[in-house]
């Protein structure tokens, strides 16, 4: 199954769905960027803490699976020179749309982060919001960012943490109930009828990887981990089990 392909037509879907990472930033969030403190996101409800990005101003900044109207306009906003790669049309739509209503520049770019075909060393930040559990090798996407970077640059990223994806999805919100072993991937643990289904209701497919690969993979990628912090999920059931249920990484390459 092409994956990629079924996970960008999925992200096409959520924009119609209004999915929480497709909203268009507000004025004020913009207004907030251009005075100097921008907020954004790696993980669901945690801002990026402001030394991460301070001196984004007027730095190559590459946003990987960002699109949705809300990084890109908020690190333009605060002076980044921003690209924008995203696998989803509609998610750059929402880019466009929010360029074009603030009167803000970035380059949009339609790709595979795993593959993003970009110039060697041409970026000074690469921004990754939560998004390796929609590719089945989360190596590939370190090793492009690491690729692009100059010496010296950071690479950030949120991931999801791999012990939610033992439980049952369709419940996660409200009830836990084990139902998966790890590491998990929707390819192999349902069946083809159950993924026909799936595809055909617009759901993403998803892999959670493991803890090696998602931290060492990184460092052995050539990085230096130099940041790092946890968020929760917004949903009852699961804070009031585990409270990391997403991580931050801030990497550089030396």
């Amino acid at each position: 199954m092409d994956t990629f392909a079924v996970n960008r037509d999925a992200w096409d879907r959520e924009v119609g769905r209004k999915n929480y990472w497709t909203i268009i930033a507000s004025e004020e969030e913009i207004e907030r960027a251009k005075r100097g403190k921008p907020r954004v996101t790696l993980t669901p409800t945690k801002p990026v803490p402001l030394p991460w990005i301070r001196e984004m101003k007027g730095k190559d900044v590459l946003l990987l699976a960002s699109g949705g109207g809300q990084q890109t306009p908020i690190l333009s906003a605060y002076g980044a020179r921003v690209t924008s790669l995203d696998a989803s049309p509609m998610q750059l739509n929402q880019d466009r749309a929010a360029l074009e209503r603030f009167h803000l520049k970035a380059e949009l770019i339609e790709g595979d982060m795993m593959d993003t075909s970009l110039e060697s060393e041409s970026f000074d930040y690469v921004f990754n919001p939560c998004s390796m559990n929609f590719i089945p090798d989360c190596t590939k996407v370190f090793k492009e960012a690491y690729r692009v970077l100059r010496r010296g640059g950071y690479f950030m990223y949120g991931i999801t943490n791999p012990v939610l994806y033992i439980f049952d999805e369709r419940k996660i919100e409200k009830k836990l109930k084990v139902r998966y072993t790890l590491p998990f991937s929707d390819e192999k643990a349902k069946g083809e009828r159950e993924k026909r289904k799936m595809v055909k209701e617009g759901d993403t497919f998803e892999f959670s990887h493991t803890l090696d690969s998602l931290i060492g993979g990184v460092v052995r990628s050539g990085f230096d981990i130099v940041g790092f912090y946890s968020d929760s999920s917004g949903f009852e059931a699961v804070d009031s089990f585990i409270h990391d249920s997403y991580f931050a990484l801030l990497a550089r390459k030396n």
